[in-house]
């Protein structure tokens, strides 16, 4: 039943974003702005990463139809990059996603592939490559994740590539590191869980030296997060809560969600354990549903649960309290302050020209950019894409100086 039940959420999801599609669809995009606003160029880039598998046909008319079920690609070999590296495993990957005829895949290799996003190079053995399918025009997740990697909230690796099969390209992807590799091979955690509704364990995964008995522990302390809320009140509910979890680094992503206006959050993290503080910190995941105009449970739903607080989701308990909780919203209140201040006009300016010089590679290349037409913004290309980019750019922009100039006459 709990399966159906997400199920079903994920149907009800995909058909709104449909619908959402067919009303962008009718809304102009050839508006024109002041060229001082950005410059969008393609900076000389190329398109920096590239995949390339080979199946048969009956394995690729498999797995372009399958709609629910996993599948598992069977090759021998893929090369990436110019390089030829022998797979472990590559499988579909996602829920909603695997809705499209264009896969998200999950591949594990038996070597590491180099993969390059500007100036930076990473070496991954595990990966995820994103369809990027309900993502517009193939930027959101990219602006935010520049965002919080500019503002010190977050930085996974990322990167756009071209994945090809059968010697033609499937369109515009993203490789992203995974959380728990992050996790595990970066900070030496213990453990990572994924959140889910309700504030339900999702999932968990273990380091390979983790003791058992800790990870009873690291459990119990995520659920006595939840306990707490119906505990304690304003400044001893805060310090009982930051005995489990990084209090700053939580509200600063909360504050950052709010100033994207993230539409699915709540289930949409990973919580892992930092071994030096022995705290849960936060790792964001999927950003293809920012600069929504509400929330997944609605506007109507979000405020009766929390009124006109700066919080953009009512969903999960914890954000509710902090939300509810005077002195746990003042402490809030500063710590968007501080995101506020960190997303300034000239980074803004930054993400949103770094994207489109990204991008523009991929949308000049019509085999590529031909691929939207199995996506839900069938119309992407090269005017549609700057267009929006300005039009979020200056909406983005004049939401943060709304809500600055708010926090700096509150503080007055």
């Amino acid at each position: 039943m709990k399966q159906f039940s997400k199920m079903s959420k994920s149907l009800i999801y995909l058909l709104l974003l449909f619908l959402l599609q067919g009303l962008l669809q009718t809304r102009s995009y050839s508006q024109s702005f002041p060229a001082e606003n950005l410059n969008l160029t393609d900076s000389g880039k190329t398109i920096e990463n590239q995949i390339i598998l080979d199946m048969s046909d009956s394995e690729y008319d498999a797995l372009r139809a399958t709609t629910g079920e996993k599948i598992d690609i069977r090759t021998g070999l893929v090369v990436i990059n110019g390089d030829s590296l022998k797979p472990e495993e590559i499988t579909t990957r996602g829920q909603t996603t695997l809705m499209f005829k264009r896969k998200s895949l999950g591949f594990k290799l038996k070597s590491e592939a180099v993969f390059h996003h500007g100036n930076r190079a990473d070496s991954l053995k595990k990966f995820s490559l994103l369809n990027l399918a309900m993502d517009q025009y193939y930027c959101r997740n990219r602006v935010a994740f520049e965002m919080m990697e500019e503002t010190g909230i977050f930085n996974l690796f990322y990167s756009y590539c071209d994945l090809r099969i059968n010697g033609k390209s499937e369109g515009v992807f993203m490789i992203i590191e995974r959380p728990e590799d992050w996790a595990f091979g970066k900070e030496n955690s213990p453990l990572v869980l994924r959140r889910g509704y309700n504030h339900q364990i999702e999932d968990t995964k273990s380091g390979k030296k983790s003791d058992r008995d800790d990870i009873k522990k690291y459990l119990k302390q995520y659920r006595q997060i939840y306990k707490d809320l119906n505990k304690f009140e304003g400044e001893e509910l805060y310090t009982a809560l930051s005995d489990y979890i990084d209090m700053d680094s939580y509200m600063k992503w909360l504050a950052f969600n709010f100033s994207v206006r993230n539409g699915d959050y709540s289930d949409e993290v990973f919580f892992y354990i930092d071994p030096e503080i022995k705290k849960y910190r936060i790792i964001p995941w999927d950003y293809d549903d920012i600069f929504a105009s509400a929330p997944h449970e609605g506007r109507l739903q979000r405020n009766k649960a929390i009124g006109d607080k700066l919080i953009f989701s009512s969903e999960d308990d914890l954000d509710k309290k902090i939300a509810s909780d005077p002195y746990l919203y003042k402490v809030y209140l500063a710590k968007f302050k501080e995101v506020l201040e960190k997303l300034s006009p000239e980074l803004l300016k930054q993400v949103f020209e770094n994207t489109y010089a990204e991008l523009y590679p991929f949308f000049s290349n019509k085999e590529i950019i031909s691929n939207s037409e199995f996506d839900v913004y069938k119309d992407a290309n090269i005017d549609n894409l700057k267009s929006y980019l300005l039009t979020i750019y200056l909406q983005e922009k004049a939401y943060r100086d709304q809500h600055l100039e708010y926090l700096e006459n509150k503080n007055k």
